[in-house]
């Protein structure tokens, strides 16, 4: 009996033990699920936030190196994506946002964000399942509505942060996990290129956020810390475009018909670029190091060295206005113009390689891999980046947005009111023509 007693007590003892262990586990998931780098407390209980299960994984998941910040991929506005996408592509999912998309979507920390015409501010998963938006106004009534914010220039994230800027000059920053906001300027003149990004150089200096006024083309320096404005450059000419920005060159274009190169640190204008006749820029520029391509109201398309401000190569084979912001690697160059043509040069030379007719007015177009992915009245195709051949295509809606790649996906806007993920094709899905 003293055995079986003994024995009784082990397995109690032992029950005991367990209970407690897996109590204290709970409780240890339970408190860190919501710790972030900004916050160790929850957000508040009417933001509208991942499943605990799912936010506690996706937090423990290491940064994904796929991101897509800005309409055209980095600062440098390259628009280049590393990934390997298949040569047709199916709808993953779509996500109804209310009102059109009209901006690209960026993508960051595996959560995609975006504005809509009805000056909301939205953040998903890479799910498609929702998890924040702001809807912004501007502070003023119109027979007893709030008016809300217009918002026409591409959002960018960075560091943790949404910008977002509004055609009546407002620069807001929201925190990317939880929505919440961090400051807002009022800065000078509407905003219709993307705000840009300059990581600190070191610790204990703020990154900077560089944002153009587009009625004078004046470049203005933000601390993304307090939204203080730094600097104020001199006034340019109108810039319908956006800022391409690297430690050493902020560079855009304007209707001056000449590129701008400022310099990041103090807004000094280093010097302009001159682009010759009826070659004014509304589009953005890429940036790769020392030097930057862009397109031109003329059809000319340029490389030119920012530092010495010399014209490496022109290429004068479109007629129409290349208004996109081109794609750029070592070895070549991409861009679309507005007779509809997509059109393939050699980096090196700007000799032109392929020309590829969409039918359509296509957006700025991206190189993903060995393939350039573009956008045309609402249809969306894969060429080959050797030669320029159709692999695939597909009608997603009446107007979509340039695109954004990341995770293996293709993500973008639409003017009916949805976001629209593209990915290797599944057994069902709307698979597209070749």
């Amino acid at each position: 009996m003293k055995a079986i007693n003994r024995r009784t007590l082990f397995f109690v003892i032992a029950a005991g033990l367990a209970l407690l262990i897996a109590a204290g586990w709970r409780y240890y998931v339970r408190q860190n699920a919501y710790t972030s780098r900004e916050t160790e407390t929850p957000p508040p209980a009417d933001k509208a936030v991942a499943p605990l299960q799912e936010r506690a994984e996706r937090l423990a998941a290491p940064r994904s190196e796929a991101e897509w910040c800005t309409y055209h991929g980095d600062s440098a506005l390259r628009g280049v994506a590393d990934v390997v996408l298949p040569e047709k592509l199916a709808i993953l999912w779509r996500f109804k946002a209310g009102a059109p998309v009209r901006e690209t979507p960026v993508v960051h920390d595996r959560r995609v964000f975006f504005a809509t015409a009805r000056g909301e501010v939205i953040a998903i998963d890479l799910n498609a399942q929702r998890l924040w938006s702001q809807e912004l106004f501007t502070g003023e009534g119109q027979k007893g509505v709030p008016v809300r914010e217009r918002i026409e220039a591409p959002p960018a994230c960075m560091d943790d942060l949404v910008l977002v800027g509004t055609s009546r000059g407002m620069l807001y920053a929201f925190h990317a996990d939880s929505g919440k906001e961090k400051w807002h300027t009022q800065l000078e003149g509407p905003i219709l290129g993307t705000p840009n990004y300059l990581r600190a150089a070191s610790e204990g200096q703020s990154s900077r956020v560089y944002v153009i006024d587009r009625a004078k083309g004046v470049l203005q320096c933000v601390d993304s810390n307090s939204g203080g404005v730094i600097w104020r450059s001199e006034e340019i000419q109108r810039c319908d475009g956006s800022p391409a920005v690297s430690a050493d060159a902020v560079v855009f274009g304007s209707c001056a018909m000449a590129l701008h190169v400022f310099s990041p640190d103090t807004g000094k204008l280093l010097r302009n670029i001159e682009l010759g006749e009826d070659s004014q820029v509304a589009g953005g520029v890429a940036l790769d190091g020392d030097l930057v391509v862009s397109g031109s109201r003329s059809g000319k398309v340029l490389e030119a060295d920012v530092k010495t401000g010399k014209i490496l190569w022109e290429n004068t084979a479109s007629e129409n206005e290349v208004f996109s912001t081109p794609a750029v690697t070592k070895e070549w160059v991409v861009a679309a113009s507005t007779d509809g043509n997509v059109f393939a040069l050699e980096r090196g030379t700007g000799a032109l390689r392929w020309r590829f007719d969409t039918k359509g007015m296509p957006s700025s177009p991206v190189i993903a891999g060995d393939k350039v992915v573009v956008a045309a009245d609402g249809e969306l195709f894969l060429l080959r980046l050797a030669d320029g051949t159709k692999l695939w295509s597909l009608k997603v809606s009446d107007e979509i947005t340039s695109p954004a790649i990341a995770e293996q996906m293709v993500i973008v806007g639409s003017e009916d009111g949805t976001v629209v993920a593209l990915g290797a094709a599944q057994e069902q899905g709307e698979a597209g023509t070749p």
